[in-house]
């Protein structure tokens, strides 16, 4: 553990699953304490949240970095043990005066996973959640054309829908739940995965279908506005989308944003590929099916969940907004590669996880 200072008894204490991805990262620097004033080196500003973030090895690298900042404590625990998760939450009872708020974030179990584990880890958090009286839990899921499609979903989109109603049916015995379902992460079109997954999308959507897309540091700053005002999101769904674009538009807000074509892999490989992985192929035949509820209206709450998310965090960005900034990252040498959400190109193109 680390950063157990005296402020953390006077804030609430909020703990994250996934924190040291894009959307826990993004979470902690929205809570984070505001900066003091310029020349003002007494000021020690402290932050209405206290932070516990769990992860299995506090010694990474990456959990280390996460330790520098005051409102953020690390634990230690690993979401397939419910007992070291249950030690998290009392671990807070008793230094810090209970867990205030949750938010769940669970990493992509992996292609042809059938999400089993990913539920497992879901609901445990939430019932610890009810157990311990947790006043506020978000839940991290996904956007996927209303609900009428739940019952045949598969792998992860299974374990997402299950988790969603048992958290759901937690709320009648007193959990307050808000449930954030992200669109499609831009950040897959990053890097050498990216350029496969633009080309897959490409070849095998049609050019007038439209992708529902969000930046997936843009959902952890929602989340942060969840909790800034818990009131006005309890027992409510934000569809965190911050664009809806066809691959043609898509490319087009890219060359505009970057001054150059968007990288994609050639279109016989791509087409090799989906018929090689029926996992790739599933995801388009799931986009195209996004688009076919959203345009005949099958998903009629859509348009309230997404001003609800963009209330939460205004500055939502669009496709054209996160490739300008991804191209700043390239440049100072922070892109993302090869690996992102647990996918890997041998995972890719052979469709094993």
């Amino acid at each position: 553990m680390a950063n157990t200072d005296t402020n953390a008894s006077a804030s609430k204490t909020i703990l994250l699953t996934g924190a040291t991805g894009k959307q826990g990262r993004a979470f902690i620097a929205a809570l984070a304490p505001p900066a003091p004033p310029p020349n003002d080196h007494d000021t020690d500003a402290a932050s209405p949240f206290h932070i516990l973030a769990l992860t299995r090895d506090p010694s990474s690298p990456s959990a280390r970095s996460l330790a520098s900042q005051s409102n953020v404590t690390l634990v230690k625990a690993d979401l397939n043990d419910p007992a070291s998760v249950r030690g998290a939450f009392e671990l807070a009872k008793g230094e810090y005066g209970g867990v205030w708020g949750v938010f769940c974030v669970l990493a992509f179990p992996g292609l042809g996973d059938d999400g089993a584990g990913e539920e497992r880890q879901g609901k445990t958090i939430a019932d610890l959640a009810l157990e311990f009286a947790v006043s506020t839990f978000v839940y991290s899921s996904a956007e996927r054309g209303g609900e009428s499609a739940d019952d045949s979903r598969q792998g992860s989109g299974r374990a997402k829908v299950a988790i969603e109603r048992h958290v759901k049916g937690l709320g009648e015995k007193g959990l307050r739940w808000t449930i954030l379902r992200p669109g499609f992460f831009m950040e897959n079109f990053e890097g050498r995965i990216g350029s496969i997954t633009t080309a897959v999308l490409q070849c095998g959507l049609k050019p007038t279908t439209q992708v529902q897309l969000i930046a997936a540091d843009d959902i952890g700053r929602t989340a942060a506005g969840v909790f800034q005002d818990p009131d006005a999101y309890a027992c409510k769904v934000l569809a965190v989308i911050g664009d809806f674009l066809s691959m043609p538009e898509q490319a087009a807000a890219y060359k505009h944003a970057t001054g150059r074509a968007r990288p994609a892999i050639p279109a016989f490989l791509a087409r090799i590929l989906m018929t090689l992985n029926t996992h790739t192929r599933g995801i388009v035949a799931d986009i195209e099916r996004v688009q076919k509820a959203r345009t005949e209206g099958a998903v009629p709450d859509l348009d309230v969940q997404i001003a609800l998310a963009k209330k939460a965090y205004p500055g939502m960005r669009t496709f054209e907004q996160w490739a300008a900034d991804a191209k700043a990252r390239q440049v100072q040498g922070d892109s993302w590669k090869g690996n992102w959400n647990q996918v890997s190109l041998l995972r890719l193109v052979t469709g094993k996880s």
